[in-house]
């Protein structure tokens, strides 16, 4: 079974431009993972922003994981962090998308999405060969399609 038969019903895509706060909205709204930046002019897939990139966003420099190596360090800044949220909202949401999403064409095998989903975690990004988003795949969108592939084979 190919990868594509696996994406999610539900799926948002926003333009880089759009800010951090109503890429959060439209996210909770639609009760998803993640949205999908999608460029303007072109309309092909830049990359994705979810609540994990987000909140990567405040944490304080000095507790980032470095060459592999987690820095030990207990910071106390809760207010400071509230702070930094409210700033971060006001951002063009492409300030901080992951560019570097994992994708999977529409045609990738199965196994290969599952395997990617359990290294790196969900959603998992359908991209085909023109750069246009086709869709995510989600935990629950992969188990749901081999639940119903099962099925079908009893």
């Amino acid at each position: 079974m190919p990868c594509h038969t696996a994406i999610a019903k539900q799926n948002i895509t926003s333009s880089p431009n759009d800010s951090v706060e109503k890429v959060l909205k439209d996210i909770k709204k639609a009760k998803v993972l993640a949205s999908a930046i999608i460029d303007d002019d072109s309309g092909e897939f830049l990359g994705l922003f979810s609540m994990k990139v987000m909140l990567k966003a405040l944490i304080p420099v000095s507790v980032h994981v470095a060459d592999g190596v987690e820095i030990d360090i207990k910071v106390t800044a809760a207010p400071g962090v509230a702070k930094r949220l409210g700033n971060v909202k006001t951002l063009p949401v492409s300030e901080l998308m992951d560019r570097k999403a994992e994708t999977v064409m529409p045609d990738t095998p199965m196994w290969e999405g599952i395997s990617l989903l359990v290294k790196k975690g969900a959603p998992l990004s359908v991209v085909d060969n023109n750069g246009k988003f086709r869709g995510f795949i989600s935990y629950e969108s992969l188990v749901s399609n081999l639940e119903n592939i099962q099925s079908a084979d009893s």
